[in-house]
């Protein structure tokens, strides 16, 4: 049977790389000057109401591991890769804020990847 928890990780997973891809295509669109289409994707409320969403799935994915087995280097790994991301917001070089976007995201895509591998060995196990 397999365990319903698992398909939180994948969600987390598609949000994770959903964000990625709004901030990378935020700053190109910033870069090639076209600020009327970029307003939609820079509008805060969209930005938060991601952030918010992540934060909440990554919880939500992450405590009954943290719970279970007493691993502090996931959910740890997440808030780092999420910190990254969020403060590869504050560069204003493209190329740094960019770098910072993409390990950021692939922080947390990663995170909830090895989250989803312990469940599933953890329900094949059981």
């Amino acid at each position: 049977m397999i365990n319903k928890n698992l398909w939180i990780d994948k969600l987390g997973i598609c949000l994770s790389f959903c964000c990625g891809i709004h901030c990378l295509v935020t700053v190109f669109l910033i870069t090639l000057g076209t600020s009327e289409l970029s307003y939609l994707l820079l509008h805060h409320k969209v930005d938060n109401l991601m952030s918010v969403a992540i934060i909440l799935i990554g919880v939500i994915a992450l405590l009954p591991t943290l719970i279970i087995h007493k691993n502090y280097g996931l959910i740890g790994l997440f808030f780092l890769g999420f910190i990254v991301l969020k403060v590869g917001d504050a560069f204003t070089n493209i190329w740094l804020k960019s770098l910072a976007i993409i390990i950021g995201t692939v922080m947390i895509i990663g995170t909830h990847y090895f989250n989803f591998r312990k469940k599933a060995k953890h329900v094949k196990s059981v």
